[in-house]
């Protein structure tokens, strides 16, 4: 598996996972809010890959690399982030924050997931970071069970 950052040839395959995780919430029932063609989209994710904070993880599968999660990595808490109680109290640069992240539903429950969160905790230690931030809706169950048994804790 590559953990790297994304370049302008994987916009369209993270839009594809994007779009694939609204497609199976729109059948399996709502957890993370997302909408195809409402959010996110491909402007999302060029802003992303504008900004130089989208990542991607890829695997080989049938002998062809294929990127299999991606989400966006950098300092920026959003608004909302300062009416929670957080247990540690850092400036925006000693936090690490990760935003719409997602793996291919076709691809899940193959440790995808993980993997990449251990990537993002390497990316904050190399980084000197205090702290690992993410955000999910109350109703995004699967991604919380995962987070919490990753040592993640609840606000």
């Amino acid at each position: 598996m590559n953990f790297r950052k994304a370049k302008q040839a994987d916009a369209e395959r993270c839009l594809e996972i994007y779009d694939a995780v609204s497609d199976w919430e729109a059948i399996n029932g709502k957890q993370s809010g997302w909408e195809r063609g409402y959010y996110p989209t491909m402007e999302t994710v060029q802003q992303a890959l504008d900004c130089d904070d989208l990542y991607v993880l890829e695997d080989e599968l049938d002998d062809k690399s294929i990127v299999v999660a991606c989400g966006r990595i950098n300092h920026d808490q959003p608004y909302y982030y300062n009416y929670f109680s957080w247990q540690t109290s850092v400036l925006d640069s000693e936090a690490l924050v990760l935003h719409t992240f997602a793996v291919d539903p076709k691809l899940q429950r193959r440790g995808y997931g993980k993997t990449f969160m251990g990537f993002y905790e390497k990316m904050a230690l190399d980084k000197a970071c205090k702290v690992l931030r993410l955000d999910t809706i109350i109703l995004n169950q699967k991604s919380q069970a995962m987070y919490k048994k990753l040592g993640f804790k609840t606000l």
